[in-house]
């Protein structure tokens, strides 16, 4: 279910019509303040500004002190307290568009009852693993006090990944609302969750209309059983013959 952007007619025989799904609207840059607000209440007041029609927004919990967001799209606005809910230690959470809905659940949600396999039956197939982005294992944040305008560092590191790929280094400066606790679980936080290898899964195979971006399935690579998230779908219909192509994370 969609939204019809353009409609191209080619000699009165073709018509090329292109559609999008609520998506479209948040490439839109806008300039937003706001204070105490969860990840959950900012989607249902950006929602609400540009009329877009929403489904089940679940409850993201963790309160965002302060935050300025200073043209920016409003992808990015989302995600920026999406990620901040993250790394302060709450669930992760997936935004979707579920047949013209505007939807936000949790991992836990997404999960799907199905388990790819049978490799051999797979239409194509790639397997990638990388420390080359978004990997680290030494954090070291900063903040400012406001009042006695000092700086402070704070340095957490997983020894065991530091021997197995190096030093990988990732350095941020907090915000003033950050006291001394809160940037060490936020360092804590990022390090749990980039100190892993990235390993994805591209593969072509037959088509499952329960599938797509957002989806948690599961992928059996060897002996283990990976749980895996959906970054991209494609699904092709065509002549009865339902084929997706798939893009899988390792989470």
């Amino acid at each position: 279910m969609g939204y019809i952007f353009t409609i191209d007619t080619e000699n009165r025989e073709i018509i090329n019509i292109t559609a999008y799904n609520q998506f479209r609207y948040l490439v839109a840059r806008n300039t937003l303040v706001y204070r105490e607000k969860k990840a959950s209440e900012v989607v249902k007041m950006i929602a609400g500004e540009f009329k877009i029609d929403i489904g089940e927004i679940e409850d993201t919990k963790y309160i965002i002190p302060y935050r300025i967001e200073e043209n920016k799209t409003i992808f990015d606005i989302i995600y920026n307290a999406l990620d901040m809910t993250s790394k302060a230690g709450f669930k992760n959470y997936i935004l979707f568009d579920d047949k013209g809905k505007l939807c936000l659940k949790s991992y836990e949600k997404m999960k799907e009852d199905l388990v790819l396999e049978d490799i051999d039956a797979f239409l194509g197939y790639r397997y990638k693993s990388s420390i080359d982005k978004n990997v680290y294992n030494s954090i070291k944040v900063s903040t400012k006090d406001r009042k006695t305008k000092l700086i402070s560092t704070y340095l957490v590191e997983d020894e065991n990944s530091k021997k197995e790929f190096g030093t990988l280094r990732l350095f941020k400066r907090l915000g003033n609302e950050y006291n001394s606790i809160q940037a060490k679980d936020y360092a804590k936080n990022i390090l749990e969750s980039n100190k892993k290898k990235e390993e994805k899964i591209s593969i072509t195979c037959f088509g499952n209309s329960k599938i797509f971006a957002g989806k948690i399935i599961s992928f059996k690579f060897g002996e283990n059983i990976l749980p895996m998230i959906v970054e991209k779908c494609v699904h092709s219909i065509k002549c009865g013959e339902h084929i997706m192509s798939l893009e899988l994370r390792k989470i």
